[in-house]
């Protein structure tokens, strides 16, 4: 197990004062012992975790001497670690998983001190896979490791489900030839790691303690793999996402893999033998799961930075991934679609709106022009939404007195979903009829996915209303909007005549689809589809580079990564081949391995709190 001590600095100092050597109290967080023998002890207090580095045999004599100490053994009988900073339940477990220590030798890390002016060209790469139960993952993971290998990176798989569950909540026994059961005990174990740790990212964190735990060690420091990528399948949760980019901050990309559900549904049916209503139960409990710890698929997926699409055509998925990885690795002449630029203007639009909920933003393109664009705000006299502004008086940039909802201090839509719930009550007390119950009831119905009450001018009919107040013709265009539209949107894009909308985040609250069934369908065109006799305004989601990584990809150079040539200095074009190519944004090594050491401390403890759970039940 990781070494860790619990007291304070004064007690640690005083459990160790044998060894020779001087103390550093470098700042509240971290507490240094530099023994003369050239070992180094690192002490963290807000964890109680301790980390060793320095030159042999200094690093080993010192460990050998503090972990005897701290358990209280003589010096003489403890034994000589050789596993530097390995997490000790994970690394015992690290041989049997899907990270394996390739023959490929690992790379020193950058001299500390001097990694800002060090080139590095040789970085890892993490990427994770997330689409809904029943989706095809192993294509795009087969495709991506082709492609990946192509621009001579090493390609290590990772799943969740046989390599990090099993550690930390072991799955009920189930037949192995029974999909529905399988599926079931695996989604029943990750459920119960995230309840029993309390943390809703574990899995992401065990994830990263498998790909520590097989790092090799030089003087107590793990060693990154030059050009190795990881893909993780799959990623089930935001808290999951969110650490994993932590951790990784340049260097993890989320795929989402988009499946219709009907695709979806036939191939847990028919390809895997599950029962119809199984099948159906599966998908509902996979894209929203009714507890916080169950599975977010439908929270999760809009956080991906690329999305593509699985749809029976291979060689479009294929040519799809092969254009993310060539991006990934610097192609210059990879430039947006016309959708990946209308989507990141209405991103870009999101970020005006000062919405107490969320930032929605959208576009309206005819003929592959943008004609209109809209936020969700409230709407100011004359004409479109406020904008803060320069007050000459204060010399300050400030929005309108009670023009925005948080200039009023409150969501009017939300006040008056409160009145509603009152006064419902107030009648049925009157009737006899139990306070507490009726109010906890009308607080968990509908009646709080109500917008009617909302002073904001939806995203979707301000971009319609800006081409109106400009005189715009919008018929047969296409909408592109960061989020689905609300039902009382939808209408007004009907009668707008809009063809066509493309969006990124669901919104569970959403009837249009069932309000508006005949004139809207959700979903992707089947390759093959005659066109429809009856026009339809056709809902699908957005497939491409998402908005999250569009300026560092596309942009050659603002953006964080290295910039790009395309022309040498006689202005011919220069030539990019992927088996010579490098990242685009490149992790340096002290940027994520400390971090990946903390994710599988974290990891560890929580293993062992339920290993110790388990045995006093």
């Amino acid at each position: 197990m990781a070494e860790r001590f619990t007291g304070t600095f004064e007690e640690l100092k005083e459990k160790l004062r044998g060894i020779p050597g001087k103390w550093n109290d470098l700042n509240p967080s971290q507490k240094q012992l530099r023994a003369t023998s050239g070992g180094i002890l690192n002490w963290y207090p807000a964890t109680g975790s301790i980390m060793f580095q320095g030159k042999s045999p200094g690093l080993q004599e010192l460990q050998a001497y503090v972990v005897s100490k701290l358990a209280d053994r003589t010096p003489e009988t403890a034994p000589v670690a050789t596993g530097g900073n390995r997490i000790g339940a994970v690394a015992a477990l690290s041989a049997a998983s899907d990270v394996p220590i390739d023959a490929q030798p690992p790379v020193a890390a950058a001299v500390p001190g001097r990694e800002l002016d060090q080139p590095y060209s040789k970085s890892e790469i993490i990427i994770g896979l997330i689409g809904a139960v029943g989706t095809e993952l192993e294509k795009v993971r087969g495709m991506l490791k082709q492609r990946l290998e192509r621009c001579n990176y090493r390609v290590v798989e990772l799943r969740i489900t046989e390599s990090v569950i099993p550690l930390i909540s072991e799955p009920g026994d189930y037949d192995v030839t029974d999909h529905f059961a399988r599926t079931v005990a695996l989604m029943d174990a990750g459920d119960k790691a995230r309840k029993v740790t309390g943390n809703n990212g574990i899995l992401a964190l065990g994830a990263a303690a498998l790909i520590n735990a097989s790092r090799q060690v030089d003087n107590g420091e793990p060693l990154p793999w030059p050009r190795t990528a990881t893909i993780i399948s799959s990623l089930k949760h935001p808290a999951e996402v969110e650490e994993l980019r932590k951790i990784y901050p340049l260097g993890f990309y989320l795929v989402g893999v988009q499946a219709d559900e009907r695709r979806r549904f036939e191939y847990l049916t028919k390809t895997k033998g599950i029962l119809r209503e199984n099948a159906n139960n599966l998908i509902e409990r996979d894209q929203d799961a009714p507890v916080e710890h169950g599975q977010k698929v439908t929270d999760t997926f809009h956080l991906s930075d690329f999305f593509v699409r699985i749809d029976g055509d291979d060689d479009r998925l294929r040519a799809s991934i092969e254009r993310i990885v060539n991006l990934i690795f610097g192609n210059p002449y990879v430039t947006p679609t016309f959708d990946e630029y209308a989507m990141f203007l209405a991103f870009a639009a999101s970020l005006r709106s000062a919405d107490l909920s969320r930032q929605v933003g959208a576009v309206v393109a005819v003929d592959e022009q943008v004609v209109g664009t809209g936020a969700n705000d409230c709407p100011k006299a004359g004409g479109g939404l406020y904008w803060p502004a320069y007050n000459p008086e204060t010399h300050e940039i400030q929005d309108q007195q009670d023009g925005r909802d948080y200039m009023r201090g409150e969501d009017s839509n939300k006040i008056e979903q409160g009145k509603i719930i009152d006064e419902i009550v107030k009648v049925t007390t009157k009737a006899g009829l139990d306070e507490s119950v009726i109010r906890s009831a009308l607080s968990a119905s509908r009646i709080r996915d109500l917008t009617e009450f909302g002073r904001v001018v939806h995203a979707e009919m301000e971009a319609l209303l800006s081409c109106g107040r400009a005189r715009v013709p919008v018929k047969d265009g296409t909408v592109y909007s960061t989020t689905f539209p609300c039902h009382n949107c939808a209408k007004h894009i009907i009668a707008a005549g809009i063809k066509r909308v493309v969006f990124i985040e669901p919104y569970q609250k959403s009837k249009a689809e069932e309000f508006h069934s005949d004139s809207i369908e959700v979903g992707f065109v089947p390759p093959g589809t005659p066109t429809s006799v009856r026009p339809t305004v056709r809902f699908e989601p957005f497939v491409g580079v998402g908005p999250r990584r569009f300026f560092d990809l596309f942009s050659i150079r603002l953006g964080s990564g290295r910039p790009l040539k395309r022309k040498d200095s006689t202005g011919s074009t220069l030539e990019w081949k992927p088996e010579s190519s490098n990242l685009r944004l490149q992790m340096l090594p002290f940027s994520y391995l400390r971090l990946e050491y903390v994710a599988s401390d974290m990891f560890d403890r929580a293993l062992t709190a339920t290993k110790e759970k388990k045995d006093a039940n």
